[in-house]
């Protein structure tokens, strides 16, 4: 289950492992983890590496070191962050199609609302932003994977346009899942066009200060996204 480390980065390779462990089910919750010394070992590790890694998966809400207990698996959905998404995505070295359902169901709903705020709040220097990203989406000369990136960009300002602190937290951190996954997430995007115009479409919408409009058609565009995306995916699952 467990391989030695490198020396380089030892307590993220750790926490590496371990989280990937702890996600795939290896280890349960209320499940202890292998005593110190023992872990250390298999890892090919010092204590105090393990040390610094357990540490950091407690605080993602992974784990929990009691004195005398040693150190137990929590129930991460119910205790851990939405940091956590990027790492359920790709499953055992394939897309988790559930967890992928997850996540664009919850871009729709996010984008929904973050349109609908971005046309009830934005300012002109918003939307000037947001138009700005726009105009660089409109060069027919970046590539795919670009585009999907600059797509991501439009929803980044939308939701700044939107003056939602916790959205745009929230925001931030799917921003990981995305970075990480490009290479994958940009094999099922829509034709550069189809985006293009979704992008149009919802800018006239901010620009209208519309926010019924601006949320119909981020809702539209993302479901038919979603439903593209899983009905590709799903008969391979």
């Amino acid at each position: 289950m467990l391989r030695p480390v490198g020396k380089q980065r030892v307590a993220e390779e750790i926490v590496g492992q371990l989280r990937g462990l702890i996600l795939k089910g290896s280890y349960v919750p209320g499940q202890k983890l292998p005593p110190e010394r023992r872990l250390a070992e298999e890892l090919g590790v010092n204590r105090a590496s393990l040390r610094e890694a357990i540490k950091s998966l407690e605080q993602m809400g992974l784990v929990k070191t009691r004195q005398g207990d040693g150190t137990r698996v929590l129930d991460f959905m119910q205790t851990a962050g939405v940091e956590l998404v990027s790492h359920l995505i790709p499953g055992d070295g394939t897309p988790n199609v559930d967890v992928i359902a997850d996540v664009l169901e919850f871009r729709r709903l996010f984008g929904r609302e973050a349109a609908r705020l971005a046309a009830e709040r934005g300012s002109d220097e918003d939307l000037r932003r947001i138009e700005a990203v726009v105009e660089r989406a409109a060069n027919p000369a970046i590539d795919a994977e670009e585009i999907l990136k600059l797509d991501f960009e439009f929803y980044v300002a939308l939701t700044q346009a939107g003056k939602n602190r916790v959205l745009q937290l929230l925001i931030n951190t799917i921003r990981a899942a995305v970075v990480n996954y490009s290479a994958f997430f940009v094999s099922f995007n829509p034709p550069p066009q189809v985006v293009r115009k979704h992008q149009k479409d919802l800018l006239r919408a901010l620009q209208a200060r519309d926010g019924e409009k601006a949320a119909q058609v981020a809702e539209a565009f993302l479901r038919r996204g979603a439903e593209q995306l899983l009905g590709i995916l799903k008969p391979a699952s």
